[in-house]
C-alpha cells in the first residue's frame, strides 16, 4: 500500500490589518495569516504546525508579503472600511510610511522628476515582489481549467472515437484506439505546456503593469531590470514576455 505523507505549509487566518501595499502604491486592507509547517497524511493535516512566519495579503491586488503581527496595534476580526481599519490596527501608518507616501505623491505629480536612484528602485521593486509568486508557480506542475477541459476532451475522444470507427470500419477499431489515445495525451500535454504562459498573462502581467504604469518606464529601463533578473536566475526573466508587459503598461490587451 502506498502512503502519502510529509510536510506542507498551513495558512491560518488571523484577521485584517491596514498597511501600505507597494504593488497598489497606497494604503490598503490586508488579510493577516499565520504560516505553519505541519505534517500531513494524504495531504490532510490535524494541526496548525510549527510556526514558519506570517504573511499579509492585499485584498485589492492579492499579493502576499511577509508580515510581523507585533507591528500592529491589534488585528481586526473582520474587514472594515480602510480609515477605520487603519485607526484600529495601524494608527501610525501615515507616519511609518511617510517617506514612501511622499515619494508616491511626487511620482503622481511628475514620474520623470524623481531622482534616478529612486526611479530605478521603484521600477525594480514590483518585479522582485512578484518573483516569489512566479518561482512557486513554476516549482511544480499545475493544472488550470484549460488542462481540465483538455483532459475531459481527451477522455471523450478515447471513448467516442473508437466507438465511431468500430461502427463504420470494424477492422480499424484497434488502430483507432491507439490514435485516439495518442491524440488525447498530446492534447493534454500541449495544454500543460501552455498553462505557464496563461498564468503569467492572467496573474502576473496585469498586476505588474498596473504597478509600473504610473512610472511610465521606458523599454530600456524594463530591459535593464529583466537583465538583472536573468543574472540572478529568477524564473520571471524567462517566463515574462517583455513585449506583452510593454503593451499592458500602455493599456493595450487585457492580460488574458
Amino acid at each position: 500500500m502506498f502512503i502519502v505523507w510529509g510536510k506542507k505549509l498551513v495558512h491560518r487566518k488571523l484577521g485584517h490589518v491596514a498597511d501600505f501595499c507597494p504593488i497598489c502604491r497606497k494604503p490598503r486592507a490586508f488579510v493577516l495569516r499565520r504560516v505553519g509547517s505541519a505534517g500531513h497524511l494524504y495531504y490532510v493535516t490535524v494541526s496548525q504546525g510549527e510556526l514558519v512566519g506570517y504573511e499579509r495579503t492585499c485584498v485589492q491586488c492579492g499579493t502576499a508579503f511577509n508580515a510581523e503581527p507585533t507591528h500592529y496595534a491589534t488585528v481586526a476580526p473582520k474587514l472594515l472600511p480602510l480609515p477605520e481599519l487603519a485607526r484600529q490596527t495601524f494608527p501610525d501608518l501615515e507616519q511609518a510610511w511617510k517617506d514612501r507616501l511622499d515619494l508616491e505623491r511626487q511620482l503622481r505629480s511628475d514620474p520623470h522628476a524623481l531622482h534616478a536612484d529612486d526611479r530605478k528602485a521603484l521600477i525594480r521593486s514590483p518585479f522582485l515582489l512578484l518573483s516569489p509568486k512566479v518561482e512557486k508557480r513554476f516549482a511544480s506542475t499545475h493544472f488550470d481549467k484549460e488542462v481540465g477541459i483538455a483532459a475531459l476532451a481527451a477522455l471523450g475522444l478515447m471513448i467516442a472515437g473508437p466507438a465511431t470507427v468500430r461502427a463504420v470500419a470494424p477492422d480499424a477499431a484497434d488502430l483507432a484506439v491507439l490514435v485516439c489515445m495518442a491524440l488525447g495525451v498530446l492534447l493534454v500535454i500541449v495544454q500543460i505546456a501552455l498553462a505557464g504562459g496563461r498564468f503569467m498573462r492572467r496573474e502576473v502581467l496585469p498586476v505588474l503593469a498596473k504597478c509600473l504604469r504610473p512610472l511610465q518606464p521606458t523599454r530600456g529601463e524594463l530591459e535593464a531590470v529583466m537583465a538583472e533578473l536573468k543574472t540572478l536566475r529568477h524564473q520571471m526573466a524567462t517566463k515574462l514576455k517583455l513585449p506583452e508587459l510593454v503593451a499592458q503598461i500602455a493599456g493595450q490587451g487585457d492580460g488574458r
